[in-house]
């Protein structure tokens, strides 16, 4: 399988008419959903609260740049596996977000089904970038889990969290958030380091 996955994300990286509209893709979800989706409460919330709020479109914002870096080969490891983590967390957090509204509803608006269908592009992102992380240190690793952990206080202890659905309480997005940064903190911590497992990165830049 992990053999796959770096098949697939090398046609990905270097077919460009895939590599560009995967990046326009991202460019739109973060621009519509930050405008959008986040607009009225970034306009509502101060500055300093800003990087805490758009979490899809942040996590589709970096997956842009981690895009241009992989293909160009760097080796960006801590800003990878911010990436991953971002993509895969918030990836699966909408997923249930929206499926436990439409449990609740009973209804399936097309507008929240197309949503639904971008997040789970995103989380798919998120495990591709997952497969090239390449050395991650220890500390770095703590950073990573650290800024979610703050994330995770601004947005359930100071009020910054995600817009509720009709039928998604507060409750159930705080424990599914726990969930989330628990269970990923815990792979995070559990992948083994580059000497261990050699992560397979791009050793050129790709033309085009």
């Amino acid at each position: 399988m992990l053999r796959f996955l770096h098949w697939l994300f090398e046609r990905i990286l270097r077919t460009p008419v895939i590599f560009w509209g995967c990046v326009s893709a991202n460019l739109i979800g973060a621009v519509w959903g930050a405008a959008v989706w986040y607009g009225p409460m970034l306009a509502a919330s101060p500055l300093w609260a800003w990087p805490f709020i758009p979490d899809c479109p942040l996590a589709a914002f970096l997956g842009t740049i981690a895009l241009f870096g992989m293909r160009a080969g760097r080796r960006w490891s801590f800003f990878y596996t911010l990436t991953a983590f971002a993509c895969i967390h918030y990836g699966i957090w909408t997923l249930a977000f929206w499926l436990r509204q439409w449990t609740g509803s009973g209804i399936i608006d097309p507008f929240e089904a197309v949503l639904f269908v971008t997040h789970v592009g995103l989380l798919c992102e998120g495990i591709l970038f997952a497969t090239r992380l390449g050395d991650v240190s220890f500390p770095l690793r703590f950073a990573v889990i650290g800024w979610f952990v703050l994330a995770f206080g601004v947005d359930y202890g100071l009020g910054f969290h995600p817009p509720l659905a009709s039928h998604v309480t507060f409750e159930f997005i705080m424990w599914l958030t726990v969930v989330l940064t628990g269970g990923l903190s815990v792979a995070l911590l559990a992948l083994p380091r580059a000497g261990e497992q050699p992560a397979r990165m791009p050793t050129t830049a790709v033309k085009g």
